[in-house]
């Protein structure tokens, strides 16, 4: 995401979308009365009897609905103004946003949805980055998003077991293991654009693949070597809750959500310094104890279909008002479905 101008006084920011990612948090931020302006296509007649013709023109839309499909965004409302006379004022219409399209939004920004902004901004200058986690005939390979982890192929293989009369068999099984699963990674990385690779080996696979990359120096140049206790989901999982993506490639959204909402569940845990539930959330707010509010984005999602966003907005902006940090979390990862049933919670300076 790019930040191509923006108006502080007028509250319009105006952005270049790069990414799914961008996508998905545009989605978060949009919410029901916002304006944005953007260029579109509509089906356009001079009068009813003529023809309609499908035409490029650009439009000021109050939105009423957003619907994130994954590459796309589905902005709805209706037409405030736009750039061809026959178009009335007042119609209804959908602007699809995808990769590549600019636009304008006008609204009450909130501080969150600042950083979201700058957030998504900044992961542009990041390196892109493949995780693998790995055990003997079995690895799971992801890509590392700004929204969650996108688990792209399980790569399995039968190896025989080990028996004395078979050591060579069982050995050299291994190895070709180890060779195909580097081709694979290799390949991954080009179809992905990939800058550096997190590889998480169960026992000795680590060290042992380290051997194999001797054949693979493009590939060995762009490796993290870790070990790790599991393979599959639940290796990926560990490298992130290990921090070792902070280490590679200098922070991580991710890293950064599951570290909260790690802390988070042992507060609650041990009846500290945490609450949750929007009553007990705002609560602690009226008393100035808030330090950090999790809010998950399915919440936001739900509020925003039952048409109770505003609820929520109120609780943010008066968070923000009493330097509370507002943490918007993602369920697209492990922890943040995790996170998802609680909704809201706040992490406290001291107990209410």
């Amino acid at each position: 995401m790019r930040i191509l101008k923006q108006d502080k006084k007028e509250g319009v920011i105006t952005l270049k979308i790069d990414t799914l990612d961008d996508i998905w948090i545009l989605s978060r931020i949009l919410s029901k009365d916002d304006v944005v302006i953007s260029e579109t296509t509509r089906v356009v007649k001079k009068t009813e009897e003529q023809e309609g013709k499908r035409i490029k023109l650009k439009v000021t839309l109050k939105v009423e609905k957003v619907e994130f499909q994954k590459n796309t965004l589905r902005i709805l409302g209706t037409i405030i103004e736009s750039s061809n006379p026959n178009v009335p004022h007042g119609a209804f219409h959908t602007i699809t946003i995808e990769r590549g399209n600019i636009l304008s939004i006008k609204k009450e920004w909130q501080k969150w949805q600042i950083e979201r902004i700058r957030d998504a901004v900044e992961s542009t200058k990041k390196p892109k980055l493949i995780l693998c986690a790995a055990d003997y005939g079995d690895a799971t390979i992801a890509l590392l998003k700004e929204f969650g982890i996108e688990y792209i192929t399980d790569f399995s293989k039968s190896l025989p077991g080990k028996k004395k009369e078979t050591q060579k068999i069982y050995e050299s099984s291994r190895e070709e293991f180890l060779v195909e699963l580097a081709k694979l990674l290799e390949e991954t990385s080009k179809n992905k654009k990939v800058d550096k690779i997190i590889f998480g080996g169960v026992g000795f696979l680590s060290e042992n693949f380290k051997k194999t990359l001797e054949k693979f120096p493009e590939l060995k140049n762009k490796i993290f070597l870790f070990k790790i206790s599991t393979h599959g989901k639940p290796g990926i999982n560990e490298l992130i809750k290990r921090g070792i993506i902070e280490k590679v490639s200098k922070g991580g959204r991710i890293s950064e959500e599951t570290k909260l909402i790690e802390k988070f569940f042992e507060e609650v845990s041990k009846d500290g310094l945490a609450t949750y539930g929007f009553n007990e959330v705002k609560k602690a707010i009226e008393y100035g104890a808030v330090e950090t509010i999790l809010v998950s984005d399915s919440y936001i999602q739900k509020l925003k279909e039952e048409n109770r966003f505003e609820e929520l907005n109120k609780l943010i902006d008066s968070a923000e008002k009493v330097g509370a940090k507002v943490i918007i979390i993602s369920e697209e990862h492990d922890a943040g479905e995790r996170f998802s049933k609680m909704q809201i919670g706040a992490l406290l300076r001291y107990k209410v």
